[in-house]
């Protein structure tokens, strides 16, 4: 479920027309990288003039050797800050730190260590709109170490990204950029002020998922150096289909451009082909659809889910979800189709009770089902939101609703004065169960004829594991407990699936005339596809209305332009690793009582964890929606519990039952 953001929105950087600045979805911030330095303000009028945004240069000299007292002595490749006014540092200067600094050994150690500190010290001093960090060796303790201690902490301000190429040479071996990657950051606890500066090379890794798990990572800029590109017929540069569909990929998350290696000293058309290149790629993307449009606000936006049972939503919630071009359409289908098969059975004079009535879309849908099916329909609609209440009373009047008459009552406690044909209810949670439709409606279900059907007939849950960088860091930086014993309600956009595999978790079907209890469980083994850190456990539902008419969030039957609900994210307080071909073994409970309503879970990745803890939080600690999480060698176990209700979750008549 959804709620209006309340994010302030990215404004731009200046207001330069020619190449628009990054971090507004529908521009590009393209910069060119300069292999030495020299007059730094002839450099950027160069590259303005170019229509480049920014420039890329060394900051620092190479020492020739390690000194016999192994101190570092500092030497800026631009002798002063006076070379630039402090707007143009901001602005339009990105600086890399030295990368030949290494700390293997305990004289590089100490050298490296010095050289680090005092060049992000300048770094910092300069004010430059971002660092770039030299990339990861396969033994980076230490120099994760020197990075959390200096340049993740409070002394540097500035934005810190970390050169990855895709692949690499290291003794003659080739090393996977983002196993690099995941190990430094790992070891620098995932600091969200760490990010990625990915590096195309020639050579792409060999599968399409080693690719897109990027997407799932922070990735600030990419750097296409120009050996990336290959020569048309026309003699123009272009990148090969692999690399240019990845960017295009990338482009989504609003990543920055960053030329390498282009020819100096030549012409300004021959460094413009280039840019122009990148520049079409950027604007060959598809405009966005009016779904994406509206959704685009709430990218990566932690919204806890709605508890209608509860509290009662806003008149702003309810219009949100009314806009919905989908959900209603295929519901009236789905009512029209239930009431000529009662019309077929030969009743006359027909019932149908919309429980959770709210603002009344689904009684508008009812009538309109009732009017094309040419049927007889008396209309119950029970609202316990007084508020609601107040517009579907005045609907009644102005829209001359005779056929309906509204309940404000509570459906759990409501006794009706006959039995209903159909129930309709919009009940559902984005994990279909969690906000306890099953649980409503076999209260209700009491007044349901016995030949009575029920919209939706069956709903179903799905799983499966997410890569989210972003998100879990944005669990993280509440500090405590309780939000990573939280399920949120997201719309991934920077996410990254290990698996293809979306996997059945819990069904519910209504009416549910055997009283079946709705406590569920559920073994669910995953198989990533390629090695991966995951972070939690993106949910969906699949929605069956009423013959063969349903709605779906689940990827694999996806209703088109609906968006009235958005996946649920489970997230994990330590994500776990895994390895290409690894299986992970997750087991899900569901539980109730009168009061509320438990879902846990349980997983074991084959061959162990690398991290191992235990955490046991205070139940009382957390009225709110929260996992219990404990971690221990290879098995972890989490609770998820829906919050105690204003009275039980059924109806004194349905606990006697």
């Amino acid at each position: 479920d959804i709620k209006p953001s309340t994010r302030v929105g990215i404004s731009p950087r200046d207001t330069r027309a020619k190449m628009p600045v990054c971090g507004v979805p529908d521009n590009l911030y393209v910069g060119r990288q300069y292999t030495s330095v020299g007059d730094l303000r002839s450099m950027l009028k160069e590259a303005s003039a170019a229509k480049f945004d920014f420039v890329v240069v060394d900051l620092f000299k190479r020492p020739d050797t390690i000194p016999s007292d192994g101190k570092y002595t500092l030497q800026p490749s631009t002798v002063s800050d006076l070379a630039l006014d402090s707007k143009t540092w901001s602005s339009a200067v990105i600086g890399n730190l030295s990368d030949w600094i290494q700390m293997e050994t305990p004289a590089q150690q100490s050298y490296g260590l010095q050289a680090l500190e005092q060049e992000l010290s300048w770094a910092s001093h300069l004010g430059v709109y971002g660092i770039v960090l030299p990339p990861p060796t396969s033994q980076c303790e230490l120099y994760a170490a020197a990075l959390s201690r200096i340049g993740l902490s409070s002394i540097c301000t500035t934005q810190l990204m970390v050169r990855i190429p895709l692949l690499r040479q290291e003794d003659g071996v080739e090393v996977d950029g983002w196993n690099s990657w995941n190990q430094l950051r790992l070891l620098c606890d995932q600091n969200p002020r760490l990010q990625v500066c990915l590096e195309f090379s020639a050579d792409l890794p060999e599968t399409d998922q080693e690719l897109m798990r990027w997407l799932g990572e922070p990735v600030r800029s990419v750097i296409i150096p120009s050996d990336a590109f290959l020569t048309n017929k026309q003699g123009f540069p272009v990148l090969s289909k692999r690399h240019k569909a990845f960017l295009m990929q990338l482009f989504r998350n609003k990543v920055q451009v960053i030329l390498q290696g282009l020819p100096e000293n030549v012409k300004e058309t021959e460094t413009e082909k280039y840019l122009h290149y990148v520049a079409r790629l950027f604007q060959s993307r598809p405009a966005p659809t009016a779904q994406e449009t509206f959704e685009q606000p709430y990218h990566d936006y932690l919204q806890a889910p709605l508890q209608p049972l509860q509290d009662n939503l806003e008149s702003q919630t309810y219009e949100t979800f009314e806009k919905d071009p989908v959900k209603y359409v295929q519901y009236e289908e789905a009512i029209h189709r239930c009431l000529q098969d009662k019309l077929a059975a030969g009743k006359k004079q027909l019932v149908a009770m919309v429980v959770g009535a709210g603002r009344g879309p689904l009684v508008v849908a009812v009538r309109s089902a009732a009017v094309r099916a040419g049927a007889d329909v008396k209309i119950w609609a029970v609202e316990k939101n007084p508020n609601a209440v107040v517009t579907l009373r005045h609907r009644c009047v102005v829209e001359d609703w005779r056929n309906v008459e509204v309940i404000e009552k509570d459906m759990r406690f409501w006794d009706a004065p006959r039995k209903a044909d159909l129930i309709v209810s919009e009940l559902l949670g984005s994990f279909a169960d969690n906000e306890l439709s099953p649980e409503c409606l076999d209260g209700a279900q009491r007044f349901l004829e016995p030949d009575g059907a029920c919209i939706p007939s069956k709903y179903t849950s799905f799983l499966t594991p997410v890569t989210t960088h972003k998100l879990w860091n944005d669990v993280k930086n509440y500090n405590d407990l309780a939000h990573f014993e939280t399920a949120y309600v997201v719309k991934f956009h920077q996410a990254f699936y290990p698996t293809s595999q979306i996997e059945k978790c819990f069904e519910f079907s209504h009416p549910n005339w055997e009283l079946t209890s709705n406590d569920r469980y559920a073994q669910i083994e995953f198989t990533s596809e390629v090695d991966a850190l995951v972070h939690g456990f993106a949910g969906y539902f699949h929605c069956e209305l009423y013959a063969g008419l349903s709605v779906s969030i689940n990827p694999e039957s996806y209703s088109e332009g609906m968006f009235s609900w958005f996946p649920i994210y489970f997230p994990l307080r330590t994500p776990v690793n895994l390895k290409s071909g690894q299986k992970l073994t997750s087991h899900w409970w569901r539980c109730s009582n009168d009061r509320k309503a438990l879902r846990n879970s349980h997983w074991n990745p084959m061959e162990g964890v690398v991290r191992v803890g235990r955490h046991r939080p205070n139940p009382s600690a957390y009225p709110q929606p929260g996992w219990q999480i404990v971690l221990c060698g290879k098995v972890a176990t989490r609770l998820w519990t829906c919050p105690a209700f204003n009275g039980p979750l059924f109806s004194p008549w349905w606990q006697q039952h």
